[in-house]
């Protein structure tokens, strides 16, 4: 009971990256715990998301969202007492072609996995590799979103989290207010145009000398904007993570986020809850340097017939990050 969670103890910091999803304020994975006064978390992570969703267009409006996006996050935080942090969050991203589609086909062909799933009834091959096409066109035949593709800085988020309990608790739970401006350009939908804002509840669970859980829950009321078709003025997003770690240097994790869909397209199936499925590890390589790497994937790994566990989302999403401590 009386041993200290170090900050270093806390999830993978990914949530869904599909592109829409992204153009909102994310509360991303976080422990409940805050850095103590004066000290501060420099992190930098990039995200690789393969994209491919093509349903049917039975309900009228047609979803075209086959590219790659890589985004690189630099992130800094600053414990400013003794249980309140400051945090900031800036991304560059670059939505194209990429070079995962052939990798996937060959991956997919190796272990047998069904390539005209409900995401992409077609199949990856009628869609062809390596383009960047994010078309949303509605049942009245009228062109929505048409972008290809694009490179450049995205939104800035910036949080204050407030801790309720000591690292040396068992069980510790926070609160976390967000706010994310609008710094990318929303004529290349790098950014929304408007400023969200949002709450989160945080809280943290160990059990044992080896196991950690941690849950959140948020809700994001998004700015008014002329980008972004069909926005919801209000989003709720969750997540449920459980670390495992042997020792003080290794942690493995399996982690799960569902949010609500940041835009209605129209199309029944694009328009599920956005939700993946995560495994990564982290290792703590020198006393104030950490080392993560993660994997996402969606519905497909079980052909969304298991929606609470993964649904709409990118195909795969690879993420490495590195973090210092001072």
């Amino acid at each position: 009971e009386g041993q200290e969670i170090g900050n270093e103890r806390e999830p993978v910091q990914l949530r869904n990256q599909r592109s829409y999803n992204l153009l909102f304020l994310q509360f991303g994975p976080e422990t409940s715990d805050v850095l103590p006064k004066g000290k501060s978390r420099l992190s930098i992570q990039f995200d690789v998301a393969n994209n491919l969703l093509i349903p049917n267009s039975d309900s009228g409006a047609t979803v075209i969202e086959d590219f790659e996006t890589q985004r690189l996050q630099f992130g800094w935080r600053r414990g400013i007492s003794n249980s309140n942090e400051l945090e900031v969050f800036l991304p560059v991203v670059w939505r194209n072609g990429g070079a995962l589609d052939g990798i996937l086909n060959a991956y997919h062909r190796f272990i047998n996995f069904k390539a005209n799933q409900e995401d992409d009834p077609a199949g990856r091959k009628a869609a062809g590799e390596y383009h960047s096409v994010w078309k949303l066109i509605d049942s009245d035949n009228k062109v929505l979103v048409d972008q290809k593709a694009a490179i450049g800085f995205g939104d800035l988020e910036l949080s204050l989290k407030h801790s309720f309990n000591s690292r040396r608790q068992r069980g510790a739970t926070a609160i976390r207010f967000g706010i994310k401006l609008p710094t990318g350009n929303p004529r290349l939908l790098l950014g929304s145009g408007g400023a969200d804002i949002g709450l989160s509840f945080d809280s943290r669970y160990r059990v044992g000398r080896d196991f950690t859980f941690y849950f959140n829950l948020a809700e994001v009321l998004t700015g008014r904007t002329n980008a972004v078709p069909n926005r919801e003025s209000a989003l709720w997003q969750s997540f449920f993570g459980a670390e495992y770690h042997p020792n003080h240097r290794d942690s493995y994790f399996a982690q799960v986020d569902w949010n609500s869909p940041a835009i209605r397209t129209g199309n029944l199936f694009a328009d599920r809850l956005s939700v993946t499925a995560l495994f990564g590890y982290k290792r703590e390589v020198t006393k104030n340097t950490i080392l993560s790497v993660a994997f996402a994937e969606n519905g497909d790994i079980h052909n969304y017939k298991i929606p609470a566990l993964s649904s709409i989302g990118p195909d795969l999403t690879l993420s490495f990050g590195i973090a210092w401590k001072r």
